[in-house]
């Protein structure tokens, strides 16, 4: 909650559009019980499932890098709406989402602050 309140204050002093991606679980819709939202929720972003970044002005700027990432297999087994998958489908899931955060750190490199 921190970053997003810090994003919306800084939203506050900018002129023009505004975009925010908030991350919202649903227990219901996804199937889990409503007393580990918070922990889907910070795994959410220990797996890099749900990355926290802002572009400001085409500037990117990743707000949490997770060091060691949890394996995303740790987030969708709390969540029965996942139950179908098998190894190899939640193994494309990982792949994609190696895949967007390699693609956000570069994104980060060329269009950073310090590029």
């Amino acid at each position: 909650p921190e970053d997003l309140i810090k994003k919306l204050n800084k939203a506050k002093e900018m002129k023009g559009f505004k975009f925010f991606h908030i991350y919202a679980p649903c227990p219901t819709g996804w199937k889990y019980p409503p007393d580990i939202t918070i922990k889907l929720s910070r795994l959410a972003t220990e797996t890099r499932t749900f990355n926290l970044y802002e572009v400001v002005n085409g500037v990117y700027k990743i707000n949490r890098k997770i060091k060691n990432p949890k394996p995303v297999s740790e987030y969708l087994k709390l969540q029965r709406r996942f139950k179908h998958l098998n190894e190899e489908q939640i193994q494309y899931i990982q792949d994609s989402v190696d895949k967007n955060w390699n693609k956000l750190l570069k994104l980060e490199e060329a269009f950073g602050e310090n590029s």
